[in-house]
């Protein structure tokens, strides 16, 4: 009778464990920290409408300058 109900009560708790472990995985969802595709193109800006300038310092720094193209003229 004892090994009998330390049975029921082991297997139990293994069942209970799986299935909290297994409701627990479902739930999970990865973090996304970057944006689809579609969604960087969109934000990004024409290339007619902007002129891009670079300049390069004596330690080989590059640096780069967008500036709209009415501003230019």
């Amino acid at each position: 009778m004892s090994l009998w109900f330390h049975s029921t009560i082991l297997a139990t708790s293994l069942a209970a464990t799986v299935a909290v472990g297994l409701a627990s995985a479902a739930i999970y969802e990865p973090p996304v920290t970057v944006a689809q595709k579609g969604d960087r193109l969109a934000v990004s800006a024409a290339e007619d409408s902007y002129l891009t300038f670079e300049t390069r310092k004596e330690d080989g720094v590059s640096v780069l300058n967008r500036v709209p193209v009415s501003d230019v003229n």
